[in-house]
Parts: structure tokens; C-alpha cells; sequence
């Protein structure tokens, strides 16, 4: 009951890093094109943790998601290639379910989004470090990387 009015008071929120999965990619060592990844759907909205892996071995980054898997109801958690992901941008997350799957990954019973740790937060310098990281995250080598490929993608479809 208490959720429910905070919830209309548009108190119970977070802010949070969103991305889109991307559309198509090459893998493999043929370089075959497939469409969104095993877990997500192309275009599918990910909420994106602050807790993340840096490693050479998968290119330089996995994030940790939330997001509707492919042919499911329910909001799954999955790292996922840095690469994977476009369209980076700073929300505030009112979703129930969303702050539900939040505070299951943190463990809570009750969606806290002030004490969450894993997950960004909601007061003014959790805003501002999301809004940062989603200005590294669209201006890094991946991105650009991905913008150019998809660039010359559509160049060769007009011929």
C-alpha cells in the first residue's frame, strides 16, 4: 500500500542508464550478420546497472541488464557485450516491475531505490553520474565503431 502512494506521488523512482539492444552485428569468424543477441530482441529497452566487467578478452566491456527477454513476459538479468547495446541515455525509472527486479537484485523485499547500490539511485549526483556515463558510453570507440559500420551497411544496400 505504501508503494502504491508513493508511486502516485511519483516518489518511488531511480535513475537509471537506458539503452536499446542493437539491431544487427557480425559474429563469428565468417562475420554472419545476426539480429539482436540470444537473450534480447533488436530495439529491446535494457536498464543498465553502474556494476560493469572490463576485460580485452570480450572488447573491452559487459554490462549488467534488465530487460524482456525474447518471448517472455517477465524482466531477465544478463550481462551483455558493451557492443551490443546503442542509443545510451539517462531516465528516470518509474516501471514497477523495473524497480521490482531492482531490488530483487539487491536484494530487498521492499523497492528501496534510495539504498539501492547496484543500481544508480535518486538523488541529483546519481542523475548526474548516469547522464556522464551515457555521454562516454555514445562518444566511445564501440559506438563510433558501430555508427560507422551501419553507415557503410546502408551505403552498400542504395548500390
Amino acid at each position: 500500500m505504501e508503494e502504491a502512494k508513493q508511486r502516485q506521488r511519483g516518489k518511488l523512482f531511480t535513475w537509471c542508464l537506458v539503452a536499446n539492444v542493437v539491431d544487427e552485428h557480425e559474429v563469428g569468424q565468417d562475420h554472419h550478420i545476426e539480429h539482436g543477441t540470444k537473450i534480447f530482441s533488436p530495439g529491446t529497452k535494457v536498464y543498465v546497472s553502474s556494476w560493469w566487467d572490463n576485460s580485452a578478452k570480450d572488447d573491452g566491456g559487459v554490462l549488467y541488464v534488465i530487460g524482456k527477454a525474447r518471448r517472455q513476459w517477465r524482466l531477465v538479468a544478463a550481462y551483455i557485450a558493451r557492443d551490443r547495446l546503442t542509443n545510451f541515455r539517462a531516465k528516470q525509472v518509474f516501471d514497477p516491475k523495473a524497480l521490482r527486479r531492482m531490488a530483487q537484485d539487491e536484494g530487498q523485499n521492499r523497492v528501496r531505490p534510495g539504498q539501492f547500490v547496484r543500481w544508480w539511485g535518486k538523488d541529483e549526483e546519481a542523475r548526474r553520474q548516469v547522464e556522464q556515463k551515457a555521454a562516454y558510453y555514445n562518444q566511445d570507440i564501440y559506438s563510433v565503431r558501430r555508427r560507422e559500420w551501419e553507415e557503410a551497411r546502408r551505403g552498400m544496400e542504395k548500390l
